[in-house]
């Protein structure tokens, strides 16, 4: 399992005045679908350092209308390094159109020094399991 699909609801608090969700709740939408993917690799029987985000990006692609449908968020590792990863995201619409793409780095720190940490061996061999490189033309509907 390397890419996970995360269907997340729309709230009608997601929506700003034009009828859309607002750009800075994809944000949301992106940590939850990261924590989830995260989860189903096993993350809490990884011991290594805390991890914090370093980075986030969004290309917005279209707008997401209001509706009752959930937002599909297919979310994947897409790069490791020694002491970050990167956490790659397309979010759908339930109609199969491509709304955005995003990315985001995650790094390991040590609290008190508040630099970053390299991963452990163990941490590595669990992020490997959720490295994958999709096909770009790929929708969640097909």
């Amino acid at each position: 399992m390397a890419t996970v699909r995360i269907p997340i609801e729309r709230r009608f608090s997601d929506l700003d005045l034009l009828g859309h969700v607002n750009n800075v709740v994809y944000y949301d939408y992106l940590q939850e679908s990261r924590l989830r993917l995260l989860r189903s690799l096993g993350r809490e029987t990884v011991v290594s350092a805390p991890l914090v985000v370093a980075h986030q990006e969004i290309d917005y692609i279209a707008p997401l209308p209001g509706g009752i449908e959930p937002v599909i968020v297919e979310t994947w590792i897409e790069r490791i390094g020694s002491s970050s990863f990167t956490v790659a995201a397309i979010v759908w619409d339930s109609d199969g159109t491509l709304a955005a793409r995003a990315s985001t780095v995650m790094v390991f720190f040590d609290p008190d020094t508040g630099k970053a940490v390299p991963m452990t061996d163990q941490a590595r061999a669990w992020l490997v399991a959720g490295l994958h490189t999709p096909d770009e033309g790929a929708s969640s509907q097909g």
